[in-house]
């Protein structure tokens, strides 16, 4: 099948949708907020090669894949097309994070940059909803490639890049994420993998994750240490790397016990510092810093898919669905997501408060994740 004739019949569909409303059309939840409808709308309206292989890209492949599964299956067939192009390519599709090693997983070019990493969870999607065995194959590779190839400090944290300086939280989460998917995928290496992703959860955890306020810090750096800042995204970081993990972890495995205590500490930290309306501040523990959109979104699926699925008690729920209700009111029905903090971890180590100023993938990847989550009651 060529693009134009999926390209065609992705624009006949959601012309069909426009008319018939997007809830009904698309079989959504009823309450299911009209941005996300309008974002899968606006993202299935372009071709699927403009979306890369870094997490920009990836994390709204996956934000769309999870309503691809049983709500929007025109979903699906648009995944593996964006499969099919980076498949094709012979470059590293063009990024803007951190330069690196050019490596290849499952033919598809990508880097040892953990942004990269991310790119073995839509391919799990794929896979699980598609058994498309080529998409099996790259998130295979992305774990072997993570096992054997990427660069670590001292702690022994795989890296964030091949030449950076810091650690962070972030990379959790790519990496952790990323080989758990691949014990799952690889019965020959599960093990190795399951380990792997077991130490850098551990690791990232014991180094990040202050037991007095029960929060993240932002950052470390390989000269000085822990920075000086709590980061919204970077406890929002390690609870997603915590869930990623216990997703797919044996409930017979010593580690699982270590993990819920880890997380049952984060997520009272977390609830701490909510704000009486529900969101959290791009700095969490400091008052003058601005609400926050993306952050409140990662607490809000993480704490809530925690509590479904056993992990933590019912009494953080309540304090998941205020911070859901708090990102709603920045959802546009047009699909935009207003208070988002579009910086990272070294600018807000700075208190580099920059809300708002550039349009980035995976901020709507981030608002499909935590809908879909906040779904499934």
């Amino acid at each position: 099948m060529t693009m134009s004739v999926t390209r065609r019949a992705a624009l006949a569909s959601l012309a069909t949708l426009s008319q018939a409303g997007p809830s009904s059309a698309r079989k959504l939840p009823p309450d299911t907020p009209a941005a996300v409808a309008a974002i899968l709308d606006r993202s299935l309206r372009q071709d699927p090669s403009v979306w890369n292989t870094d997490w920009f890209g990836t994390l709204l492949m996956k934000g769309m894949l999870e309503w691809g599964g049983s709500h929007v299956p025109e979903v699906r067939e648009y995944a593996r097309h964006w499969l099919d192009h980076h498949l094709s390519r012979t470059s590293v599709s063009k990024y803007s994070g951190a330069k690196s090693r050019a490596v290849t997983a499952g033919g598809v070019p990508i880097t040892t940059y953990a942004g990269h990493y991310g790119l073995a969870l839509p391919c799990y999607e794929i896979y699980r909803q598609l058994r498309d065995e080529r998409a099996r194959r790259v998130a295979i590779d992305v774990a072997s490639i993570i096992l054997h190839r990427s660069a670590r400090n001292h702690l022994g944290l795989v890296g964030h890049d091949d030449h950076a300086e810091f650690a962070i939280p972030d990379t959790c989460y790519f990496v952790a994420s990323a080989v758990m998917i691949a014990s799952r995928l690889d019965a020959r290496n599960e093990t190795a993998f399951r380990e792997q992703a077991i130490f850098q959860l551990r690791a990232y955890t014991d180094t990040f994750l202050v037991k007095e306020t029960g929060l993240a810090k932002t950052i470390l750096f390989n000269k000085t240490g822990l920075g000086n800042t709590y980061w919204t995204r970077a406890s929002g970081w390690l609870l997603w790397a915590m869930t990623g993990v216990l997703r797919h972890l044996p409930a017979s495995d010593a580690a699982r016990r270590p993990f819920l205590e880890d997380m049952r500490r984060l997520a009272e930290g977390i609830v701490r510092v909510q704000d009486p309306g529900g969101g959290f501040r791009v700095l969490l523990n400091e008052p003058d810093a601005p609400l926050e959109t993306t952050g409140s979104a990662m607490f809000a699926s993480g704490l809530h898919e925690a509590v479904r699925s056993g992990w933590l008690p019912g009494s953080f729920k309540e304090p998941a669905m205020r911070a859901w209700q708090y990102v709603q009111k920045n959802l546009t029905r047009d699909g935009d997501i207003r208070q988002a903090y579009t910086g990272w971890a070294v600018p807000a180590e700075k208190r580099e408060m920059s809300m708002d100023k550039h349009v980035m993938g995976w901020i709507p990847g981030f608002i499909l994740s935590t809908a879909y989550e906040m779904s499934l009651g």
